[in-house]
């Protein structure tokens, strides 16, 4: 009796081991034909495996995206239903939710989904623009236009208004006072955003955007800045190509005076390489009027090229490079004409539900083009920032922002050399 007891448990462990050797060697399978775009195979495979692996949120993700791509809308709809269950602070899964709502035509259910993507701060700017491309067909289709708002007020504190390097420096006849002065401030930030869908079978919609801000210091009035710039755009979507041909005006005034006028346009171009993997790349010429000093009037010249990586349902990473030139168009200052080159990096993660993170890095070098006769040469400034923020969701539609940033710039002018940080402490308002 003791042997068969033996044998019978040889031959249930020998059957459990090839069981879960079979669902691995599927499971596998199923992974690479997904990475290779099979999504039919990906599906066949996934639809084998989900019912012993209910609770496996990575599985029934990868199945709602297969079944999506193949159009069983209601299993990837019931899947990502189960994975918003099991981790209900996956972003992308929310927005595969929102899409496939949209397919099903529960266009209420879409907007709504859609929407609450919007709210979380950490989303790339292209995710958000795709979104508001889906929002566009959704508001078309219930015949209206969309429009959502964030507003943001933030305590800031800034060790550096002025930018001063805290030295005096003597160059014979000139003499230059440089005294770091330090304050808080309070800032208003708003954003407002209406996108309306004007093609009937191609991807057309037309955006308009409104961004605003005041920041009035406690002490250093002469720096209170005041912003407001209207910025609207064509956009395109085309299976793997998103295009954004954007034109703009803003105006900025320095304690209550107008500083700085100006237009520009702004195409943008991006391509998705992969679900997950995308490049974008844009361009600006701006047109810069300083009213106080007309010999500050340049053409502003700007060339990006970002790659974009979605490391997880939960976090992104970006890397860019930057390249700007700019001419003056008279006078004869010194600190007018010049190139610059910037790379600079982003991570996003969000942790929970409700805690969510952005860090950032980024180094610039500038190089004037007019050589300086008080300081003997053409200037040259390095500058590297770092940053974090950190958004916590306090109830639906409001977050606390916590924002910090260092910055050290050196020159071989040594008057333009400065150290400063700044923490932010505020509220955004999403509607």
């Amino acid at each position: 009796m003791k042997n068969i007891l033996v044998y019978l448990f040889v031959i249930f462990l020998t059957s459990s081991m090839y069981a879960n050797s079979d669902l691995s060697t599927k499971y596998n399978s199923a992974i690479a034909s997904y990475n290779k775009k099979d999504f039919q195979t990906a599906y066949k495979l996934l639809s084998q495996l989900y019912l012993s692996k209910l609770s496996d949120a990575k599985l029934n993700f990868y199945l709602g995206r297969a079944a999506y791509e193949t159009g069983h809308y209601e299993i990837a709809l019931a899947a990502f239903e189960r994975v918003e269950n099991l981790d209900p602070g996956n972003l992308r899964n929310r927005l595969e939710m929102a899409r496939t709502y949209f397919m099903l035509k529960m266009y209420e259910d879409a907007e709504n989904t859609f929407k609450e993507v919007l709210e979380n701060r950490n989303i790339p700017d292209n995710v958000r623009r795709n979104i508001e491309l889906y929002l566009a067909k959704v508001t078309k289709i219930q015949q209206k236009s969309f429009t959502y708002a964030n507003v943001t007020l933030d305590w800031i504190y800034d060790s550096n208004v002025n930018y001063s390097a805290n030295r005096n420096f003597d160059y014979g006849t000139i003499s230059i006072l440089s005294d770091e002065k330090s304050d808080s401030a309070m800032q208003l930030y708003g954003d407002i955003v209406n996108i309306y869908d004007i093609g009937e079978k191609n991807g057309f919609a037309i955006k308009n955007r409104f961004v605003g801000f005041i920041k009035d210091y406690r002490r250093e009035d002469n720096y209170n800045l005041d912003y407001i710039a209207y910025n609207p755009s064509l956009l395109y979507k085309y299976t793997k190509h998103t295009i954004d041909f954007g034109i703009g005006i803003d105006n900025l005034r320095i304690a209550h005076y107008t500083y700085l006028q100006s237009s520009y346009i702004l195409p943008r171009y991006e391509y998705a390489h992969t679900t997950t993997l995308r490049s974008i790349v844009y361009f600006k010429y701006q047109r810069k009027k300083f009213l106080q000093n007309r010999d500050l009037d340049a053409n502003h010249y700007e060339l990006a090229y970002s790659l974009q990586n979605i490391l997880s349902p939960r976090s992104y990473i970006q890397v860019g490079i930057d390249g700007i030139k700019e001419k003056k168009r008279q006078g004869d200052r010194y600190d007018v004409n010049y190139d610059e080159y910037k790379i600079d990096l982003t991570y996003a993660k969000q942790f929970t539900p409700i805690i969510g993170s952005e860090f950032y890095a980024a180094y610039r070098n500038r190089s004037y083009g007019d050589y300086h006769p008080i300081f003997k040469n053409t200037r040259t400034d390095n500058v590297g920032t770092a940053g974090a923020t950190m958004n916590v969701k306090l109830i639906e539609t409001i977050d606390l922002q916590l924002r910090g940033t260092y910055t050290v710039a050196n020159s071989n002018q040594a008057a333009y050399k400065y150290r400063k940080y700044t923490l932010a402490f505020g509220l955004n308002k999403t509607f």
